[in-house]
């Protein structure tokens, strides 16, 4: 599978919040889907090289996760977040620790070219 093709659908079907992904469940269905976010980590951490714009659009779907779980963990909200483990900041470390790991990939991709 063409990996510029693959990234583009698959990014681009997160900040729509298509296609069950994790941004899916946590917008639509109120569910906090840890398999989704760990697959997305794992993809994450397999990546050998990203773009500038694929970091932003990472960056991009974390801030609309952390928006989600802030406007929706407080007692007076009327919806509930289903499945929200008790470690729900671990695996949102995990996935700002594999977004920052290509940033820092990026970095050093850009330095070698200036």
């Amino acid at each position: 599978m063409d990996w510029v093709v693959f990234w583009s659908g698959y990014i681009s079907n997160m900040i729509r919040v298509e296609n069950q992904n994790f941004l899916y469940f946590l917008h639509e269905e109120d569910k906090f889907d840890c398999s989704s976010l760990s697959a997305l980590c794992q993809y994450l951490a397999k990546l050998e090289t990203i773009s500038l714009g694929q970091v932003k659009d990472l960056y991009f779907i974390r801030e609309q996760i952390l928006k989600h779980l802030v406007d929706h963990v407080g007692s007076k909200d009327l919806y509930t977040i289903f499945d929200l483990p008790s470690d729900y900041w671990e695996y949102l470390d995990h996935m700002g620790l594999e977004i920052k790991k290509l940033s820092v990939r990026l970095e050093q991709t850009l330095e070698v070219k200036n």
